[in-house]
């Protein structure tokens, strides 16, 4: 299966590569060179519907009527790197479209932690990677993956009742298998309801197809994301 992973050009992903072969994943691994702030213009001509819907501002903050997701500003130094960041994702959704077969997406500070022998057609996205230090409310995202057992289950819901909804998503997007279907829809959604930081948009309130691997494929090195540098 054919793997893509998002890195800044000079930016080593050499634990990556190391702990592919350590687990004998049978991955062919490509090199996507990230969106940055400097490249947005020229990446984002590959999609002429491209628009920005996610708040910017604090006083943009607010539940959205067509999705039914809270929307909220992120705290982030230069917002432009979080755009550049969806962008990437996009890049590689539309990579999986036009291959036309089921891909994994990597960022760079992914790693392997067992052999990934994910099935064709088991669902449509999956995510792969350890909540645990890699996304909001780690502890109960984990608990229900556990109390589902083994296999491809559904991503864990993690919003309480009463509390803003915030859109629920997989555990940190370093790692994700997908397929050309699942791409597809990604999308046509993103023209639909525009753009939003990518962990998000790929939220199960707006695809419910969504599913999270258990165990884990992969957690995260502690080196710094491209996505929030």
């Amino acid at each position: 299966m054919k793997a893509f992973v998002i890195a800044l050009v000079g930016q080593s992903y050499e634990p990556l590569t190391r702990t592919i072969e350590k687990t004998e994943s049978p991955l062919e691994l490509h090199w996507l060179p990230a969106t940055t702030p400097e490249t947005i213009k020229d990446d984002r001509k590959a999609f002429p519907k491209f628009k920005w819907t996610w708040p910017m501002l604090a006083e943009q903050d607010g539940l959205c009527m067509e999705t039914g997701v809270f929307k909220f500003v992120y705290q982030a130094q230069e917002y432009s790197k979080k755009i550049a960041c969806s962008i990437s994702h996009m890049r590689a959704w539309q990579k999986c479209v036009d291959l036309d077969e089921p891909i994994i997406i990597f960022e760079a500070d992914a790693v392997v932690k067992r052999k990934i022998d994910i099935e064709p057609d088991q669902a449509l996205l999956i995510g792969l990677n350890d909540p645990r230090g890699a996304t909001r409310r780690a502890g109960t995202y984990h608990a229900k993956q556990v109390e589902y057992g083994e296999g491809i289950n559904p991503v864990s819901t993690v919003n309480e009742s009463g509390e803003n909804p915030v859109p629920q998503g997989l555990a940190g997007n370093s790692a994700y298998y997908i397929t050309p279907v699942g791409a597809k829809k990604l999308l046509q959604e993103a023209e639909i309801y525009g753009m939003w930081p990518n962990d998000a948009f790929m939220c199960k309130e707006l695809f419910p197809f969504l599913r999270q691997a258990y165990p884990y494929y992969t957690t995260i090195s502690g080196a710094e994301s491209t996505t929030t540098r």
